[in-house]
Order: structure tokens, then C-alpha cells, then sequence
């Protein structure tokens, strides 16, 4: 059962935590066309799809976790919100390699974004990878591939980095295992960055997975792999 009202509200949000809150409630909602009814009431008060992408979305996914923990969201409820979270970010990706072509040619650098398939939270390397995007860089997202298929891509791509998601502690052994088997089975592996909440829980992250780099923001990322940036520093928001 729904564990969230979702009453129709004939007001509109004042402030962005009820922005935050009404695009929650329309994300869980039985129609598909909710949440973009409300993301394009929002964009007509005057905010930009950028700041959409970077503050709200993030938000959200914050916000429904929150719901989740303090029970006022059922699973499946949140699930589906993130879900379609997630679309939202896998649309906006098409369009942002169309709209940063012309300043990502001449930098001739591209990265690897792994989503390994045993980490089930996504959302957070779709926001790096928007994020990576905005600093000029190609971004090629590898999600729930096995490890060898993804040394097959290493080889065959010539990536300046791969980042890679670790949400959470239990994540960090499995990364191990992933990190460990790219250096033994590829020629050629290029820095790995390991992002993600599992970064602030263990200070020892680099050291335990084998990585090159544990980062906060793209910034960090960009400049540990002496990699060259077009954009001002965009906020990471970690990969998780």
C-alpha cells in the first residue's frame, strides 16, 4: 500500500524543499506524466534545467531515501521514483553530448563511467557523468557490465580515466575484485577514480581497492588525472 498521500494540491510550492516534495510525490505517483508536469511548472517560475540537473534532481533522490528510512515511502514507491530519476538523467545525456560536442572534440579526452552491475545505486555516477560532461569531457557510462566485458571496452577505447561507483562499504570489496582484474587482463588501464558515499566512510578507500584516486568532485577527479577542464568546477556529487 501507498504510504505517501498523494493528493492532488491546487497550490503551487513556495520554496524549493516544497518543490523538492511535490516532485517526490509526482515521482511515485501512478502517472507517468506527473513528475514532467511538475518539472515543467518549475523550469516556468525560471529555473533552468542546468540547475534542475545539479540541485533539484539530487534532491529528490535524497528526499525519497529519506522517505524510505523514515517509512513514509513503501519500497516500491521508491523505487519507481528513482527509477525514473534515473531516465531522466539517461535522456538529459543524449542531449548534453549533442549540446558539448563542439568544446569536447579539440580536448580529445574521454572517460569510462562504471556503474559495476552489483551496485544498484545509479543515480549519483549519471549526475558525475552530467558533471563530467560540463568540463568538456566525453563520457561513455558502462552499467552492470561483467569484468570482462569490461576490459573488452578497455582495450578497444583509449579512456584518459575510469570512474567508478561505490555507494556503500559492502561495495568496496566487490570494486577490489573489479579494479584488480582490469590491471591483470588489460594492456593498458588508465587512472581509476573510485567515487561515491563509500569515499566518506573510508578514509583508506584508495588503498583498499587498488584505485589510482578516491574524489568528491568532478573538479578533483579532473585534476588528479591531469586532465584538461573547459568549465568552471561543477560540484561531483560523488558517484553513487
Amino acid at each position: 500500500m501507498r504510504t505517501v498521500s498523494s493528493k492532488s494540491n491546487t497550490t503551487e510550492p513556495r520554496t524549493r524543499e516544497q518543490w523538492v516534495a511535490r516532485l517526490c510525490e509526482a515521482l511515485m505517483s501512478e502517472s507517468e506524466a506527473s513528475y514532467q508536469s511538475v518539472l515543467s511548472s518549475l523550469m516556468a517560475t525560471g529555473v533552468s534545467s542546468q540547475e534542475i540537473y545539479q540541485s533539484y534532481i539530487p534532491s529528490a533522490a535524497r528526499y525519497l531515501g529519506e522517505l524510505w528510512v523514515s517509512d513514509q515511502a513503501s519500497f516500491v514507491d521508491v523505487t519507481v521514483g528513482a527509477s525514473r530519476l534515473q531516465s531522466l538523467f539517461r535522456t538529459d545525456a543524449a542531449a548534453s553530448t549533442m549540446r558539448w560536442t563542439d568544446r569536447s572534440v579539440p580536448l580529445g579526452q574521454s572517460v569510462l563511467m562504471v556503474i559495476p552491475e552489483f551496485e544498484q545505486h545509479a543515480l549519483g555516477a549519471f549526475v558525475a557523468a552530467d558533471n563530467m560532461r560540463r568540463h568538456g569531457l566525453w563520457v561513455h557510462m558502462a552499467i552492470g557490465l561483467k569484468n570482462s566485458e569490461l576490459v573488452e571496452l578497455v582495450r578497444s577505447s583509449r579512456f584518459a580515466m575510469i570512474g567508478v561507483t561505490a555507494a556503500t562499504r559492502s561495495s568496496i570489496e566487490k570494486v577490489t575484485g573489479m579494479v584488480d582484474y582490469l590491471r591483470t587482463n588489460a594492456d593498458y588501464v588508465p587512472p581509476i577514480v573510485v567515487g561515491g558515499r563509500a569515499v566518506d566512510e573510508d578514509e583508506k578507500l584508495v588503498m583498499r581497492t587498488g584505485a589510482d584516486f578516491a574524489v568528491r568532485t568532478a573538479r578533483e577527479a579532473i585534476e588528479k588525472c591531469g586532465l584538461s577542464s573547459v568549465a568552471e568546477a561543477v560540484p561531483f556529487n560523488g558517484i553513487a
